[in-house]
Order: structure tokens, then C-alpha cells, then sequence
């Protein structure tokens, strides 16, 4: 007796025609990756000060792999942080680092050898140990050890502040999938509502409409949210929100002609004159019939759109109209080490134009295979 053959849902063979293809899958790590990093910024970060600001100015553009020991300096007001604010925001350091070359305890006195840049002569100091161990401890040469002596190793060097390069990446890169996020969640709200009117009832509505999105097509990306970050200046302060609020608006309009032209094709199928014979209204057609079957084109364009809005974010930053300093973004990055290309230290902009391209990549592949997986026309499985 043989068995019926269980039946594969269309979203399941999508998803397998999907695994197949090996370059959206590396896409597709590489945004999960991107997303775990991001949310756990300050907990991977090797730097976990708010912003990854902890700048050690004797450490200045060091190369890639340094490392050195620090004299952590307790500070007079010492304060505490949460999980979850540490979480979010980083956690305030209640010392000073002080990078040294060597250090010896005698006595009372805690004696090193301050590294005080490449262009000076080291200096030796000495600070009495009851001044930085509590008056509590017994063993203050033990305490000093474990808890005030300190090694750092910079993976991808430090910047002209002495900030870890590393550790502003991966803070940078919570910065670059927001803006991605909430600015394609803006462009969908306005391009599927304005397409879903201009597709469904045509007429009037869809001859407005079309030359709204003329005249938005017409004008530079990169310039059209210029204009909106620069005119909504005086009226938001936040900048990050001019940013998600300007990315966005420059991406509805894809969304919108892509939506315009599936709601032209599919209301007049047969499905779309039952429902209105059996009186349903036109938003329930619109968001519960139509709507549901275009999901695939949608969520094609909206990887698109995240690349982009990455790309428009790192191009306002590049210019300074995005996040402003200490936050780090690739883009204000980019722009601030962009006279190293041609030095020995040109590692400096490469990090984070590298960052920039792999995750523009990795949203590009991913919508790619998923136009191919979610493409029924001439698949055979």
C-alpha cells in the first residue's frame, strides 16, 4: 500500500529553493550575525563605555594588534551601572586608564613607567598605595595586581583619540541596522498604503499619486534626504530620529510603484470580484485579499530598501549631517580617516568602508534569492 506524498506549502518550497542558494545564505549569516552584534554591543565590545569613547590619548593610531598595560586610576566619584542600562548604553568607567610600560610595588608605593606616545620619552611616577586601595583592605600589593593593573590588546588599532577601532564598530553597527529598520518600516507604511489606493481604485486617485512619486523619482536619494534632514532641523533635535524620519521618506517611493503594479494585476482576478460580490468593503479586499498575495515582492523590496537606507545613513554621516560625535557611525568614520587612504595608516578608513560593503552586500543577496525563491513562474519544485 502506498502512502500519499505529504504536500509542501509554498512558503516551505521557497525556503528550500532559498537554502540552495549558497550566496543569499552567506547574506543571510552575515545580517544574523549583524543582528546579534548589534544587540549585544556593549557585552562583545572590548570596550564597553558608552559610545566606545574611552579615549587614551597617548595611544593614538596605533596599528592594528597592539597591546599594552594600563594603570587603571581609580576616580574620585564613583558611580554604578545596571545590567540593562550597560546594556543599552554603556557602561561609565570609574577609573582612568593610564597606559604603561612597566611597574613595580615597593612599600607603600606603587612605582611605573607611563607610555606617553610615540613622539615622548616615557616618564616614571609613583603614587602611594593608600591613596588609589581602600582603607579596608588588608593585602593593598595583592589588590593593586588583580584589580588596578590592567592589559588591553586593540584588534584593529586605535584611532587619533586612542579609541579602539574595533569596539566602534561593533557600536556603529546598532547605528547603521536602526536606521535600516525603522526607515524601511516608515517607507512601507507610506509606499503600501499610497500603492494599495492607487492600484485598487485607479482614476484620479492613482494620476495623483503617480506624479507624486515623479516628482520624488526625479530627485537624488542621497540630496532628497538632505533637504528633509536639513528643513527638519529645527523642529526635531534628536538626530538619529531626523535620520530614520529622512531615510525614510526617500524610500517609499519604490515601494509604492512596485505595490501600484501587483494591485493593478490582481484586482481584476476572480477572487476580487467574489469578495465585492459578497459585499465585502474595499479595505477589507485591500488588506485581507490583496494585500496577503503581494507579500513576496514586498519583502523583496524592503531588502533593497535596507541596503540603501545603510548606504543613504553612511552618506549623510560621511558629510556630517548624521550622527553627531562621540556616537560612532561607519559613515562619520569613513569621512573622518578618508586623508589616511594614501598613508601607511590607511587601515583607518578601510575598516569601516569594509563594514559599510559587507552588509550592503549581505541585504542585496539576500533579496536576490529571494526574488528567485519566491518566483513560482518555471519552478519545477
Amino acid at each position: 500500500m502506498t502512502h500519499p506524498q505529504k504536500s509542501t506549502s509554498l512558503n516551505q518550497k521557497a525556503w528550500m529553493r532559498l537554502k540552495r542558494n549558497k550566496s543569499a545564505m552567506f547574506g543571510l549569516v552575515i545580517i544574523l550575525l549583524s543582528v546579534f552584534v548589534s544587540v549585544f554591543a556593549y557585552l562583545i565590545s572590548p570596550d564597553n563605555s558608552p559610545s566606545a569613547n574611552e579615549q587614551i590619548l597617548q595611544l593614538e593610531t596605533h596599528e592594528p594588534g597592539y597591546s599594552t598595560q594600563l594603570f587603571l586610576l581609580p576616580k574620585d566619584n564613583l558611580t554604578s551601572t545596571g545590567f540593562f542600562e550597560g546594556l543599552y548604553n554603556g557602561k561609565k568607567k570609574n577609573y582612568n586608564p593610564i597606559p604603561i610600560l612597566s611597574y613595580r610595588i615597593s612599600g607603600d608605593t606603587l612605582h611605573y613607567v607611563e607610555y606617553r606616545g610615540k613622539s615622548f620619552r616615557e616618564e616614571s611616577r609613583a603614587i602611594a598605595l593608600a591613596a588609589i586601595v581602600p582603607a579596608d583592605v588588608v593585602n593593598k600589593q595583592e589588590f593593586v595586581t588583580q584589580n588596578l593593573i590592567g592589559s588591553k590588546n586593540f584588534l584593529l588599532g586605535t584611532d587619533k583619540f586612542g579609541r579602539d577601532i574595533f569596539s566602534r564598530l561593533i557600536i556603529g553597527t546598532r547605528v547603521s541596522l536602526s536606521v535600516g529598520l525603522i526607515s524601511v518600516f516608515i517607507s512601507l507604511i507610506i509606499g503600501i498604503v499610497l500603492g494599495a489606493i492607487a492600484g485598487y481604485f485607479r482614476g484620479w486617485a492613482d494620476e495623483i499619486i503617480l506624479w507624486v512619486i515623479n516628482v520624488f523619482w526625479s530627485i537624488p536619494t542621497l540630496l532628497l534626504a538632505m533637504g528633509l534632514y536639513i528643513s527638519a532641523g529645527s523642529l526635531i533635535e534628536n538626530k538619529l530620529v531626523m535620520i530614520f524620519i529622512a531615510v525614510g521618506l526617500t524610500m517609499w517611493v519604490e515601494t509604492a510603484r512596485i505595490v501600484r503594479g501587483q494591485f493593478l494585476s490582481i484586482r481584476e482576478m476572480e477572487f476580487v470580484s467574489a469578495a465585492k460580490s459578497l459585499g465585502f468593503g474595499d479595505t477589507r479586499i485591500i488588506f485581507k485579499h490583496i494585500l496577503p498575495n503581494i507579500t513576496g515582492p514586498i519583502i523583496v523590496v524592503a531588502c533593497s530598501n535596507f541596503a540603501s537606507a545603510i548606504l543613504v545613513e553612511s552618506g549623510l554621516s560621511y558629510i556630517g549631517l548624521g550622527i553627531q560625535p562621540p556616537a560612532p557611525s561607519w559613515g562619520s568614520m569613513l569621512n573622518e580617516y578618508k586623508d589616511f587612504i594614501d598613508t601607511n595608516k590607511a587601515y583607518l578608513a578601510l575598516f569601516p568602508g569594509v563594514a559599510i560593503m559587507l552588509l550592503v552586500l549581505a541585504f542585496n543577496l539576500v533579496g536576490n534569492g529571494l526574488r528567485d525563491a519566491l518566483d513560482v513562474k518555471g519552478q519545477l519544485d
